[in-house]
């Protein structure tokens, strides 16, 4: 076979720090939550004019919420036998967790605090939301990527690519050039790597929202720009995922690892499900937004009157 242009898989850490462990996979979502985190603080500055600090504390608050409703949205729909034999693996939110319902989670969050702050710019924050996003979602899947916990089908099944080698009479690579080796210990195989093909997406979308946001744009650009890109992408992918009947022969199964494969439900995966609605979504926002006046920028934060006053009875 003519493996040329097969990727090896990068084997980095676990790195040892005193009694602790350190992981590739928390060290690349450390890096993006801080990076999205002050990024998003000092764009908020410019597009909402309120202070870094408010922006700090709206962005951990829908982190930890959304951080929690990842966990119980991926128990309950990959994993929802796990609840009978176990029913405290919902409040283990230090385990598994779903990149989608982590968006949904993020969502819910946002609609509790708008409820509790009815004086705010609900279309600024959540526009200011959609566009971190992807700093996010960009390093959470470089730490995917490097612990191969979104392993797919074997590279040799890819029937678009197997067709691409036969129209060109074998002068490509005769497996996909983006598919990875394995991990050795656990002897995969050459397999599509969710996580990496992911990593790419993010990392376009990403630049793509940085050149846009170079100067203002309308309104709630981001909030429908952001799923009318990734889901349709997103929704394709998930062909690739593995099933529980594709490590049969694996010296090391999904299921000794705690994976039974994605879970399918009509043929179709929970994210498969929960794009198609982020599309609709989409469409929706862009019928309604796709004309809104162009945002107007601050030089810095917007200090109110009272505060104004305030300041110059102390000076």
């Amino acid at each position: 076979m003519n493996f040329l242009g097969v990727l090896p898989y990068p084997q980095l850490g676990p790195w040892g720090l005193g009694p602790l462990e350190i992981h590739a996979f928390g060290v690349a979502i450390a890096i993006g939550l801080l990076m999205g985190v002050s990024l998003a603080g000092m764009r908020g500055e410019k597009t909402l004019g309120v202070s870094q600090d408010e922006v700090h504390n709206f962005a951990i608050y829908v982190i930890i919420v959304g951080w929690i409703f990842s966990h119980i949205f991926e128990v309950v729909t990959y994993q929802p036998h796990m609840i009978l034999e176990d029913p405290l693996i919902l409040i283990r939110v230090w385990g598994s967790i779903s990149s989608v319902g982590g968006i949904l989670g993020g969502i819910l969050a946002y609609m509790i605090w708008m409820r509790r702050h009815p004086e705010k710019d609900h279309l600024g924050w959540l526009d200011l939301g959609a566009w971190t996003v992807p700093i996010c979602f960009f390093w959470g899947r470089v730490g995917c990527w490097l612990a191969f916990d979104h392993p797919g089908q074997k590279a040799e099944d890819f029937a678009i690519w197997n067709w691409v080698y036969e129209k060109t009479g074998g002068n490509v690579p005769e497996l996909f050039p983006l598919a990875m080796e394995s991990p050795e210990q656990f002897d995969w195989g050459i397999r599509h790597n969710l996580g990496f093909y992911e990593t790419l997406l993010w990392l376009g979308i990403m630049i793509f929202f940085f050149i846009l946001s170079r100067k203002p744009r309308r309104k709630g650009l981001y909030l429908w720009l952001l799923p009318l890109i990734y889901s349709p992408i997103r929704f394709a992918m998930d062909f690739l995922r593995a099933r529980p009947e594709d490590m049969v022969n694996a010296q090391m199964t999904f299921e000794q690892l705690g994976w039974g494969g994605d879970a399918r439900y009509m043929g179709l995966t929970p994210a498969q499900y929960t794009t198609i609605g982020f599309f609709i979504v989409g469409l929706i926002l862009w019928r309604r937004w796709r004309n809104n006046p162009v945002a107007e920028w601050h030089e810095g934060p917007v200090v109110a009157e009272d505060d104004k006053s305030s300041k110059d009875e102390k000076s």
